[in-house]
């Protein structure tokens, strides 16, 4: 029998325990593998279910270029996440909050109209992980052709959207945006009442002084000749996301609904000013 020295038996038992550990972690990898292999060709295998055929072109850009199954999973399925995700991924996309909308339950979505779908895809939705896409990564006529297909999974009809959609999709309520414009919007303060320039609100010396001293003034919205927003998904975007080099900030108190209401009121402003 041979009697170890006490540091050289505390040494094989540390070896023990990492050989046991990295065997452990190897049947764990094996296992992820023999789960991940045959999710992915399940996923693969999802049957169109009876979809219509204008809505497959759709399909192939929800689970393609437009990114979609990424968070809401292949063909919306919440919990098949595309098998080419890293582990660091979908840890992130398990941390959303709020999670990412099941969108084979149309009883819990609040988008409701195809108007609203196709600006939350291109400009984004507040408060949530849909960030804008640019029309280099998505073009109207793709997210068009994916309204169908976000019926079809949902169980409901997607009447046909008219085109040219960027006018259509941004009609709002004047009178609405008006109000908004002179208070929670803020607008008055720096484009004057009523869109005059010359004519603020009541406010402090001091803040007065700051707004006269901007270096890139604000906007004269009743000057089309001078406004550098060539068409409402222009300004939709300007107000939503701020107006880079100026001080327009993001409007993140209101809603989608709410910028399209305040873009034609400015519609108005404009028209006046001809």
């Amino acid at each position: 029998m041979v009697i170890m020295p006490r540091a050289s038996r505390r040494h094989a038992a540390r070896r023990g325990r990492l050989s046991t550990g990295l065997i452990c972690l190897a049947c764990m990898f094996v296992a992820c593998l023999s789960n991940v292999v045959p999710w992915a060709d399940a996923a693969s295998e999802i049957k169109p279910e009876n979809r219509p055929a204008a809505a497959e072109p759709g399909r192939e850009i929800f689970n393609g270029k437009g990114l979609c199954s990424t968070c809401h999973g292949v063909d919306g399925y919440r919990g098949q996440l595309p098998a080419t995700l890293s582990r660091n991924i979908r840890e992130n996309i398990a941390r959303l909050n709020p999670a990412p909308a099941d969108l084979r339950q149309a009883e819990t979505l609040t988008l409701t109209t195809d108007k609203q779908r196709f600006e939350a895809i291109r400009h984004g939705h507040l408060r949530t992980a849909m960030y804008p896409l640019s029309k280099e990564t998505l073009s109207d006529e793709e997210i068009l052709a994916l309204l169908p297909y976000l019926a079809s999974i949902r169980g409901t009809v997607s009447p046909p959207v008219p085109e040219p959609a960027s006018r259509a999709l941004f009609s709002g309520d004047a009178k609405n945006g008006r109000q908004l414009y002179h208070e929670l919007g803020g607008c008055a303060m720096c484009h004057g009442i009523e869109g005059h320039l010359d004519r603020r609100p009541p406010t402090s010396k001091d803040l007065a002084k700051r707004l006269d001293a901007l270096p890139a003034p604000p906007a004269n919205l009743r000057d089309p000749a001078t406004l550098k927003s060539q068409n409402d998904e222009d300004r939709y975007r300007s107000i939503k996301l701020g107006h880079p080099g100026t001080a327009m900030y993001p409007k993140t108190l209101l809603r989608d609904e709410d910028i399209r209401d305040l873009v034609a009121y400015l519609n108005t402003l404009r028209d006046a000013g001809r």
